[in-house]
């Protein structure tokens, strides 16, 4: 076919007529962003900057990160949240999110702003959540402490400042810094007041289960310790432990610690049934054919459960597999629908074997930012896609894991990330939680493969919260804090902390037990056990 000029003519404008479209639709953004001193913040500093929609599933972005300055293709079809970890002095160091004052970011808003000066937008949609949670704490009739008014006030008061000196970049980071250091005590105080009045409001919830690993059951003092806390444990089966050389499974050590229980008014769990990682898969199950893997898991599942199904009858029956094969490792893994189509065959083998089971399907990483903002491998995908092509391939399972490792956010960021799930329709159980009591990393911690980048470090351990070190006291109130928080949604059935005590080898932080080495309690320990004991009675 032969076009004329005029037809080549017309079909290049239309060409370039598209193109500048494209280009208005998904403008280039640029955001500035300084330390508290006004200094630009080193592009080293920003390598955790991601965007996420208001599900807190992030968008794959290569964005151009210089020193104090990033760049990006906005994308479309979704608002969006600008996430950054940042040091607010007097806080701590956690991730900060700008959102247009809660309704998020779209390419069109964003391009309004110009260039963003992200410190400034930060103080700005916190102060707007703020606000939020105290008119919410005024329909419920509590009453804000002095202390959390005078953060209210005092954020405000800084951020008009902020505002006055917008033709002064220095003073209005300065102000702006000043302002989310306020509102970020005053959001987490908001959020943990009202936590506590709705847990008054509702009463005794007799069947909750409050639970920690129990990996060291089989020792009578770590028994005493546990039982004086917990009514709920999760015990190990993880095939590299179970079944080193393919054909000959031992589950002597499982049924010591099952052993153990007897007597006891403790609930096991048997974790995990699945769980394709580098480190606990035995090297005859490493990358083999998907059909292979998954006939050789099946037959795992129906083995255990039809072994232990007069023992024990909840299962952790798939782990992690929204992130599998993990950066880093030597894994293949596969795809996310071969993941999915393994999961849903993992719960009906274990429901063949075993009517009255219940089966939890546990993720980790719930933000998924460091899995899926930078070029997520074939397997990967966040949270709650996952639970999504789980509920559209119609699978059949009765609880959501979830896992809170601290990952450096505020107890606010922390409340929004758990109610981003409430819409999948399941009860949750919080599978795995826990907080550093020292900045000190254990002898011979082992973070596994990416954990000393997802998290600051292994659980987030170079993330400080409220205040400039990790201390016990600081672990108890996060402890204290966001069980309360998490304890406050009835659709949260159970709460498992990960470690029960600091070298026993199950640790995924540095020193984030309960007990000490020696067997003394720390002050988590004592605050938890005061606070199961209030709302048990209540």
């Amino acid at each position: 076919m032969q076009w004329n000029r005029r037809q080549l003519l017309a079909t290049a404008g239309l060409a370039l007529s598209a193109r500048m479209s494209t280009a208005a639709d998904n403008p280039v953004a640029r955001c500035l962003v300084y330390d508290y001193q006004g200094q630009p913040l080193p592009a080293e500093a920003m390598r955790r900057f991601h965007l996420c929609d208001l599900r807190m599933r992030p968008f794959t972005l290569e964005p151009k990160i210089a020193a104090g300055e990033i760049q990006f293709t906005a994308p479309a079809g979704r608002p969006f949240r600008i996430a950054l970890p940042l040091t607010v002095p007097g806080f701590g160091e956690v991730f900060v999110y700008a959102d247009d004052r809660g309704a998020g970011y779209t390419p069109a808003s964003l391009a309004k702003a110009g260039p963003l000066v992200l410190n400034h937008a930060f103080a700005v949609d916190r102060m707007a959540n703020v606000r939020k949670l105290a008119a919410e704490c005024a329909k419920l009739n509590i009453t804000l402490s002095p202390e959390l008014q005078r953060h209210i006030d005092a954020a405000e008061a800084a951020l008009k400042r902020a505002d006055a000196a917008r033709s002064d970049r220095t003073v209005l980071v300065r102000h702006s810094m000043d302002s989310l250091r306020e509102s970020l005590w005053a959001g987490d105080m908001l959020v943990f007041a009202r936590a506590q009045q709705r847990i008054a409001r509702q009463g005794a919830r007799p069947g909750f289960l409050f639970g920690c690993n129990g990996f060291g059951m089989d020792s009578a003092a770590f028994r005493q310790n546990f039982q004086a806390l917990f009514n709920y444990t999760t015990l190990p089966i993880y095939r590299g432990l179970v079944e080193h050389e393919k054909g000959h499974p031992d589950y002597s050590h499982l049924e010591s610690l099952l052993d153990a229980l007897k007597g006891t008014t403790i609930l096991p769990k048997i974790h995990p049934l699945i769980w394709l990682n580098d480190d606990i898969t035995p090297a005859w199950l490493k990358n083999l054919s998907y059909d292979e893997t998954k006939q050789l898991c099946l037959s795992r599942v129906r083995e255990s459960v039809g072994r232990l199904r007069h023992r024990a009858h909840i299962w952790d029956v798939v782990n992690e597999a929204h992130v599998q094969p993990e950066k880093g490792g030597v894994m293949k893994g596969f795809t996310r629908e071969q993941n999915v189509d393994l999961t849903v065959q993992a719960l009906r083998a274990a429901r063949d074997m075993d009517q009255t089971c219940f089966r939890i399907i546990n993720v980790t990483g719930t933000w998924a930012d460091y899995y899926m903002s930078d070029k997520p491998l074939v397997g990967q995908q966040s949270p709650y896609d996952y639970y999504k092509m789980l509920f559209d391939a119609k699978a059949d399972f009765e609880t959501i894991g979830l896992q809170y490792y601290h990952s450096g956010r505020c107890l606010v960021e922390c409340e929004r990330d758990i109610e981003s799930f409430q819409d999948l329709g399941k009860p949750i159980h919080i599978t795995e939680l826990g907080f550093p009591s020292s900045i000190q990393m254990e002898p011979n911690m082992h973070t596994g493969a990416g954990g000393a980048y997802w998290g600051g470090g292994p659980g987030g351990a170079h993330m400080l919260w409220h205040g400039d070190e990790f201390t016990e006291s600081t672990q108890a109130e996060w402890a204290e804090q966001f069980y309360t928080v998490a304890y406050s949604k009835p659709w949260v059935t159970a709460i498992s902390w990960w470690d029960m005590a600091d070298g026993s080898g199950g640790s995924a932080i540095s020193y984030g037990a309960l007990v000490r080495a020696d067997g003394t309690p720390k002050e988590s320990y004592k605050r938890l056990q005061a606070l199961f004991a209030k709302w048990r009675q209540a």
